[in-house]
């Protein structure tokens, strides 16, 4: 009986299941069917000229002087006048003594020869005679001690004996612009200390 059953089912299942796969084919077919094909149109772009010829070029007339706007040139600059009778009272005679210098000794060792040397002025700045002072007429003198750095600088300038607190500032001012060949010992710069210099202000009528 189950034999007979599947003979008869063979024969039936067959076409049914060749129609579905026809059928599906003409659907997929139509659904993909996207028609006649047509080319986009092919834009026609315009001929290239190539001109040799230069087209003329007229220049622009050249500017005259006419053509400038004049400026008036800006007003000088304000004159101050200043009173000029301190300043020509500053003496420009002005004496000081110099901190005493040892001369240079050499000393010859087994190989090198090790020059050593005393500090010795460079550069010397004059002192600015106060202005207070020289309208007074008055005369004075500063003594101030100092040190003097490996680099050649003068520092810790100290106030020793002056006239009057104008002189030691303006001592003292001329001092700290000094400058000096350091003190050299065993070929190498060291400071030297308690130099001593004494400024003296005078008007020479």
């Amino acid at each position: 009986m189950t034999a007979t059953f599947h003979t008869i089912r063979t024969p039936l299942v067959l076409p049914v299941a060749g129609a579905v796969t026809v059928g599906l084919f003409l659907m997929m077919r139509q659904l993909i069917d996207i028609g006649p094909w047509q080319p986009d149109p092919v834009e026609e772009l315009p001929p290239v000229q190539i001109r040799f010829d230069v087209e003329p070029y007229d220049p622009p007339d050249p500017l005259t002087p006419d053509d400038i706007t004049r400026v008036d040139p800006p007003p000088p600059p304000p004159r101050i006048d200043t009173p000029r009778a301190v300043v020509d009272a500053v003496p420009t005679d002005v004496r000081w003594t110099l901190p005493p210098i040892e001369p240079a000794g050499v000393s010859a060792g087994a190989v090198l020869v090790n020059i050593d040397r005393q500090p010795s002025p460079r550069v010397r700045v004059e002192p600015v005679y106060p202005a207070g002072a020289a309208s007074r007429g008055q005369e004075g003198e500063c003594t101030v001690v100092f040190d003097i750095t490996p680099e050649g600088r003068t520092a810790n300038i100290r106030a020793q004996s002056c006239t009057s607190r104008a002189f030691e500032r303006a001592t003292v001012n001329a001092v700290a612009g000094w400058r000096y060949d350091p003190q050299v010992r065993d070929g190498e710069a060291v400071i030297y200390r308690g130099a001593t210099t004494q400024l003296v202000f005078t008007l020479d009528g």
